[in-house]
């Protein structure tokens, strides 16, 4: 294998990482905001980050198949104008059913470009050093996921600087404006980006490819190792505050935002470990103790006192910080070529984000959210079962001790 290194497609995608990861991950901190400003019932609530991740149930596939036939430049151009409509219609028309028009349309620009720039940073830095910068790219995730719920904090308080100026009454507003001149400098970054054009040489579509993919079961069984990592992902950051809220009276926007900031702060931090950890244990077996080890902090967070409760839901951004990274690799390592397509098919599991917090929400309004909490436990042993029985053509590179 040719090992290809781009600095440039590197930096681009960590980037883009960050974008994706900010303007996803301020809806559970929103959560507790719009239930109290609109009235609404946990199902209500739900329909928020449904519509959001819904949209990679919808736009995944498609975005793998013209990524493979017109190039990553057109494709991203594009997610990044569906985006800016969807911040732009939640800036000009606030209220609940714009909103949900708002977060589906921003989710599917989020989901092209996740389809775009994970093969995109394959073949920047080959196969075989792949889940390293994966690794990376969740650092730069969970970096933007850490402050995301921090700025949102500051946003509401009575002296921050942009509230002087516009939505005094719902400064919150500011989050999406910042995030449309955010894609105009990365639109700016674009288009003096070069993509080498051999990337679309090595991974032409064919309708046949894209049906023996559908036939496989490699592409389900990594589909829900996506589809479950997101949804436990997505149903701490959306319920864990409000969870707070009910069963130990903890103020959403105090703790309730600083267990979310620390949930991906740790996220962060473990990230930084598994970039170490990856280079000296395989990769499967560092997604068995990902997913054990979360599986014990999340019954601790729903079963402990308000103090464990709290520390446990902060501890497991640290524990389940490896597992995107490690599941994209194993998944694209699994496959010779197509790499795009693949992803696409793949990435159609992000949409566990929507399913995961909305089964968690009819749960919790038809018995309780302790109960509905519950459904997290069902994705861990899920990721378990991956570490088990996955088998990738290319294995991650580590050094003997």
């Amino acid at each position: 294998m040719k090992i290809n290194f781009n600095i440039q497609l590197i930096v681009f995608v960590m980037v883009v990482f960050f974008v994706i990861s900010f303007i996803t991950n301020i809806i559970g901190p929103l959560i507790p905001q719009f239930i109290k400003t609109y009235n609404l019932s946990l199902v209500l609530a739900s329909f928020l980050p449904l519509s959001f991740f819904f949209s990679y149930g919808v736009f995944s596939i498609p975005a793998g198949i013209y990524l493979e036939r017109y190039g990553g430049k057109i494709i991203m151009f594009f997610a990044f104008l569906i985006s800016s409509i969807g911040a732009a219609t939640i800036i000009l028309y606030p209220g609940y059913l714009s909103f949900v028009i708002s977060f589906f349309l921003i989710g599917a620009g989020m989901a092209i470009l996740q389809v775009a720039i994970n093969p995109l940073l394959r073949y920047a830095v080959s196969g075989e050093n792949f889940a390293f910068f994966s690794i990376i790219g969740q650092l730069a995730f969970g970096s933007a996921s850490f402050l995301s719920p921090i700025f949102y904090k500051f946003l509401l308080e009575e002296k921050n600087p942009f509230g002087i100026f516009l939505f005094s009454d719902e400064p919150w507003l500011w989050i999406y404006v910042l995030f449309i001149l955010a894609i105009i400098i990365l639109l700016i970054f674009l288009y003096f980006l070069k993509i080498p054009d051999s990337q679309k040489d090595l991974e032409r579509f064919d309708f046949s490819v894209f049906f023996k993919f559908l036939k496989s079961r490699y592409s389900y069984f990594y589909f829900f190792g996506i589809f479950s990592y997101v949804g436990i992902e997505q149903g701490i950051n959306n319920w864990s505050s409000e969870f707070l809220f009910i069963y130990h009276s903890l103020d959403p926007e105090v703790v309730g935002v600083e267990v979310i900031s620390a949930f991906w702060g740790n996220l962060t931090i473990g990230t930084i470990i598994s970039l170490f950890l990856v280079k000296i244990i395989n990769e499967k077996k560092l997604l068995i103790i990902y997913a054990l080890s979360s599986l014990i902090l999340v019954i601790l967070a729903i079963h402990g006192n308000s103090e464990l409760s709290v520390l446990s839901f902060k501890l497991t951004g640290f524990s389940i910080s490896g597992v995107w990274s490690v599941m994209i690799s194993l998944g694209l390592n699994s496959i010779p070529r197509n790499h795009s397509i693949f992803t696409g098919i793949l990435l159609t599991g992000i949409v566990g984000g929507a399913i995961f917090p909305f089964i968690i929400a009819v749960v919790g309004q038809v018995f309780n959210l302790k109960i509905g909490m519950h459904v997290i436990l069902f994705g861990l042993v899920y990721l378990s079962y991956v570490g088990f029985k996955a088998k990738p053509l290319v294995s991650n590179k580590t050094i003997k001790i």
